[in-house]
C-alpha cells in the first residue's frame, strides 16, 4: 500500500468521522475567509503609525495566510494598500512626519520587500510589472493634481521598482502616461556589503550616506543595513571614537531615524548601545578624560533621541537588566535627589562640579576622571536643583549662574542638558504663579536656550537636545504665558523652541481623542465601531468602484480605546460589532487584523520566542484567547456570540501563522497552511500525513515506555485503530474538555473516562511528542516538568 493516502481516502476518513462528540470550538462551522481591502489598509496603517514596525517575517506570515499561493494578487493588493494609506494621510492632513514615513516605506521598503520575497514567485504570462500596472491603475483616480505628494510618490516608486529590477525603466513613461521628471539615480543600486566596505575604509563617508537615508530613490534599505552593521561592529570592538560621529549624525536627523526603523527593530538597533554604556570601559591609553565624556555623551544622546522619537519602553530598547544604567537614566535622570539621601562620595562629586562650574577652577581632568560619565549624567538634575537654590538664596550671583550653565554648552557636556532641561520643565510646572523661584528658573532657561554664542559643533548637538525636550518645555512655558500675559520673557523662549515643535502630531492626536469622546451612543467605543462599519462598507463596494478613496482611519483610535477602556471592554465592543454588522465577514476580517496589528506592534522577540509567562499581559490577543477557551460555557447561554468568538480567534491565529484545525460548512475539516518564510509554500496535507506516520510510531514507543500512567490514560482516552497506513480514533473527542481559563490560571484537563486529572502549564506544554488523531485535533503527550496530555 502507498505510504501516503490520496485525497479521496483522506476525504473519506473525514466524512466518516463521528462529528457528534466534538467540543463546541471544533463544531463551529467556518465560513470562507474574506480578504477585505480594508484588512491590508488597517495593517499597514498600524505598522507605520508612530513607530515603524513592519517586520518582514511577521508580514510574510500574515500575507501568506490571506493569499496562500496567489502571489500576483498579493503583490497588487499590497501596493494598492500602501497608496491607500498615503492617500488617507494626505486627506487627513497628517503631520509631515507621518506622510514622510509612509512615502519612504512605499519607495524604499516596499520595493525591496517585493523583490526579496515575491518577485521570483510570479511566473509567465504574469510578471511583477503586470501587478504594478494593475495596482497603480486603481489608485490613479485618487489623485486629482498632477504634482501632489501622491503623484510624486507614484513616480518615485516606479523608478525604485526599475532600480530593483521589478520592471524595465522603459515602461515607466507608459505607466505614468507622461514623460517622467526624473531618472534612475546616477550612483545606481547600492549594495550593503559594498557600503560597509567603503565606510570601513573611509569613515568620513558614513555621514554622507546617513544624509541620503531620507532620499526617496530606493537605496535607503542598503544604507540602513550598512549603518546598523557598522555601528554594531564598532560597539563590539569598543571603537567609541568612530561611534561618536555616527551617533551625532543620526541624533540630529530624526527623519533618518524613522527610515532606519523601516529596516530594523528598535530593540535590535539599540541593544548593543545600551550594553556598551552599561559596561563602559575606558581605553587603555586614555590620557585626557574630556574625550571620554564626549564619546559617552554622544552615544547616550543617540539612545535618548531614539527612545523619545518612538516612545520606547526598556523591552523595546533591548534592555534586559532592571539595574541597567540606561533604565536608571530614563527613570530618574530628570529628578533631583535630596542632599541628605546622597552618599558621602556623591556629595563630594556634587560639590566638585558646583565649584568647577561656578568658581574659577574650571572642569579639570582630575574631576572627570574621578566622576565617571554615567555618574555625572545621573547627578545633573540634582546639580541644577542645588545651583538654582544657591542663586535664590543669594549665595550665587545671577551672572555667575548663567556663566556656569553656559559651560554646559560645550560639546562634551551638552548631552547632559537632556536631563537638565527636563528638570527645569518639571520644576516650572511645580511652581506656583508668582513664586520668586520662577525668575531664577527663567534666567537659567534663557542662558541655555538662547545663548549669545555657540560653536558650529555645539549648535548641532544643541539642536539634537532640543528635539527631545522642546515639546515638554513649550507646554510649561505656554502655561506660564497664559497665567502671566504681561511677562515678556516667554515669547523669545517659545521662538527658540518653535523649529522643534512645528510638526505637532501630539496636538492632532488630542484633538481627535476629544472628537471621539463625544460620539453619540458610546463615545470611544461607538467611534471605533463606526470606523469598522466604514471600513467594511468600503471593502464591500471598492471592488465594484475603483475611484473610491479610503475612509478616514488612524490606528491611534484603537490604541486610545485600548488605553482608556482596556482590552476586555474593547474586545467585547469588536464582538458586538461583528454580531450586528450587515457585512459580517468584512467586519470580522477588519477586527481580526486590528487584533493582530496590536500584537505586531510589539518586538517580535517578546511575542514569538521563548516560553509564555505565567501571567500574560491583558492585551487584545490574550483576552481573545481566554474568551475562546471559555466559548463552550458561553455557548450554553449565547451560542451565536460564542461562534463569533471562535471564528475570530481562528482568523487571528491563522494570520499569526498558526495552524488551527477548522470545520468548514461542507461538513469536512480544513487546515490552514502554515507559511514557510522565504519560499512562501505552506504545509500540504500529504506532508502532514507523512509526518503523522513517523510521529505515530514515536508516540507508541513513548507510551510503551516508563510513563505507564500516561500510557494508561492515553489508552483509555484515545484507543487507536491502525490498519496499514490508515488510522483514526474511535473515541468521542468531546470527552476531554477544558474549563474556562484566564491568562493567569493554569486549568486542569479532565478525562471523564479515567479517574485522574493532570495540570497543563498555561498554554505552554512541556516538550511534545505529537501525532494527528483523525486529523481533527493534534494530540500532545508531554514529558518532563510533570508532563501533560492536551488537545489543540
Amino acid at each position: 500500500m502507498s505510504s501516503r493516502m490520496d485525497m479521496p481516502e483522506w476525504q473519506g476518513i473525514l466524512n466518516d468521522t463521528d462529528l457528534g462528540g466534538l467540543s463546541f470550538q471544533d463544531s463551529v462551522l467556518e465560513t470562507p475567509p474574506v480578504a477585505a481591502r480594508a484588512g491590508l489598509y488597517v495593517y499597514l496603517n498600524a505598522m507605520l503609525h508612530n513607530k515603524p514596525s513592519f517586520d518582514d517575517t511577521r508580514a510574510t506570515k500574515f500575507l501568506h495566510a490571506r493569499y496562500d499561493e496567489d502571489v500576483p494578487t498579493l503583490v497588487s493588493d499590497l501596493i494598492l494598500a500602501s497608496f491607500d494609506v498615503l492617500a488617507n494621510a494626505i486627506s487627513r492632513n497628517e503631520p509631515l512626519r507621518s506622510r514622510t514615513i509612509i512615502r519612504s516605506f512605499i519607495v524604499n521598503k516596499l520595493t525591496i520587500f517585493i523583490q526579496n520575497h515575491y518577485s521570483g514567485m510570479i511566473f509567465e504570462p504574469l510578471s511583477t510589472e503586470h501587478c504594478i500596472r494593475q495596482a497603480l491603475g486603481r489608485i490613479d483616480p485618487l489623485s486629482s493634481q498632477s504634482f501632489d505628494m501622491l503623484s510624486e510618490t507614484r513616480q518615485d516608486f516606479l523608478f525604485a521598482c526599475a532600480l530593483h529590477d521589478l520592471l524595465p525603466e522603459s515602461s515607466i513613461e507608459d505607466i505614468l502616461g507622461d514623460v517622467p521628471m526624473q531618472s534612475l539615480p546616477a550612483s545606481g543600486r547600492y549594495s550593503k556589503e559594498e557600503l560597509v566596505s567603503q565606510c570601513t575604509t573611509d569613515t568620513f563617508k558614513i555621514d554622507q550616506y546617513v544624509s541620503e537615508l531620507e532620499n526617496t530613490e530606493g537605496n535607503s534599505g542598503a544604507i540602513a543595513g550598512a549603518i546598523v552593521d557598522i555601528m554594531h561592529s564598532l560597539c563590539a570592538n569598543n571603537d567609541t571614537m568612530t561611534l561618536k560621529g555616527i551617533c551625532n549624525s543620526l541624533s540630529r536627523r530624526p527623519m533618518a531615524l524613522d527610515v532606519m526603523l523601516l529596516f530594523t527593530q528598535s530593540d535590535t538597533l539599540l541593544r548593543p548601545f545600551c550594553h556598551i554604556l552599561d559596561h563602559w570601559q575606558d581605553h587603555e591609553d586614555q590620557g585626557e578624560y574630556q574625550p571620554v565624556y564626549d564619546e559617552f555623551g554622544s552615544i547616550l544622546l543617540f539612545i535618548a533621541a531614539v527612545q523619545h522619537r518612538f516612545n520606547l519602553n526598556p523591552a523595546e530598547m533591548g534592555i534586559d537588566a532592571a539595574d541597567s544604567f540606561v533604565t536608571q537614566y530614563l527613570r530618574s535622570s530628570s529628578s533631583s535627589g535630596s542632599i541628605d539621601k546622597l552618599s558621602h562620595y556623591e556629595n563630594d562629586l556634587l560639590g566638585s562640579w558646583i565649584k568647577g562650574l561656578f568658581e574659577t577652577e574650571g572642569i579639570s581632568d582630575e574631576l572627570m576622571s574621578a566622576c565617571k560619565p554615567n555618574r555625572f549624567h545621573l547627578l545633573v538634575a540634582t546639580l541644577f536643583d542645588q545651583s538654582l537654590k544657591a542663586c535664590r538664596a543669594g549665595m550665587l550671583a545671577m551672572e555667575t549662574l548663567k556663566g556656569g550653565l553656559e559651560y554646559l554648552l560645550e560639546p562634551f557636556l551638552l548631552p547632559s542638558l537632556v536631563a537638565g532641561l527636563k528638570w527645569l520643565a518639571d520644576r516650572l510646572w511645580e511652581l506656583n504663579i508668582g513664586s520668586p523661584d520662577i525668575e531664577v528658573l527663567m534666567q537659567a532657561l534663557h542662558a541655555l536656550l538662547k545663548p549669545p554664542r555657540m560653536s558650529q559643533e555645539s549648535s548641532l548637538i544643541h539642536g539634537a537636545v532640543l528635539q527631545i525636550v522642546a515639546r515638554r518645555l513649550e507646554t510649561e512655558i505656554l502655561h506660564l504665558q497664559q497665567q502671566c500675559p504681561s511677562r515678556g520673557d516667554t515669547k523669545p523662549l517659545l521662538g527658540a523652541l518653535a523649529p522643534y515643535t512645528a510638526d505637532n502630531d501630539g496636538k492632532k492626536a488630542l484633538e481627535e481623542l476629544a472628537a471621539w469622546s463625544v460620539s453619540p451612543k458610546g463615545a470611544l467605543l461607538a467611534a471605533l465601531r463606526n470606523s469598522i462599519q466604514a471600513l467594511a462598507l468600503w471593502s464591500a463596494t471598492a471592488a465594484a468602484s475603483t475611484d473610491m478613496s479610503p475612509p478616514s482611519f488612524t490606528f491611534h483610535q484603537l490604541l486610545s480605546t485600548l488605553e482608556i477602556k482596556g482590552a476586555y471592554v474593547t474586545l467585547e465592543s469588536l464582538i458586538d460589532e461583528m454580531q450586528s454588522a450587515n457585512i459580517t465577514d468584512m467586519a470580522m476580517d477588519v477586527s481580526a487584523v486590528m487584533i493582530l496589528a496590536v500584537q505586531h506592534k510589539q518586538p517580535s522577540d517578546n511575542q514569538d520566542n521563548g516560553p509564555r509567562p505565567i501571567r500574560l499581559p491583558m492585551n487584545l490577543h490574550n483576552v481573545l484567547q481566554a474568551r475562546y477557551d471559555a466559548a463552550s460555557e458561553l455557548s450554553k447561554t449565547d451560542s451565536a456570540r460564542a461562534s463569533v468568538i471562535v471564528r475570530l480567534y481562528r482568523r487571528v491565529e491563522a494570520f499569526s501563522g498558526q495552524i488551527p484545525v477548522i470545520r468548514t460548512e461542507n461538513g469536512g475539516f480544513g487546515q490552514a497552511t502554515a507559511p514557510h518564510v522565504g519560499d512562501g509554500h505552506g504545509t500540504e496535507i500529504d506532508d502532514v500525513l507523512a509526518e503523522a506516520e513517523v510521529q505515530t510510531a514515536a508516540a507508541q514507543e513513548f507510551l510503551s515506555g516508563e510513563h505507564t500512567s500516561l500510557m494508561g490514560m492515553a489508552d483509555a482516552a484515545f484507543p487507536l485503530s491502525i490498519a496499514g497506513n490508515q488510522w483514526r480514533s474511535t473515541v468521542n473527542v468531546a470527552k476531554i474538555t477544558a474549563p474556562e481559563e484566564t491568562p493567569s490560571i493554569s486549568p486542569k484537563l479532565k478525562c471523564k473516562r479515567v479517574n485522574d486529572s493532570i495540570s497543563r502549564p498555561n498554554r505552554q506544554p512541556a516538550p511534545m511528542i505529537s501525532y494527528y488523531c483523525c486529523t481533527v485535533n493534534k494530540i500532545q503527550i508531554g514529558s518532563g516538568n510533570g508532563g501533560a496530555l492536551g488537545i489543540r
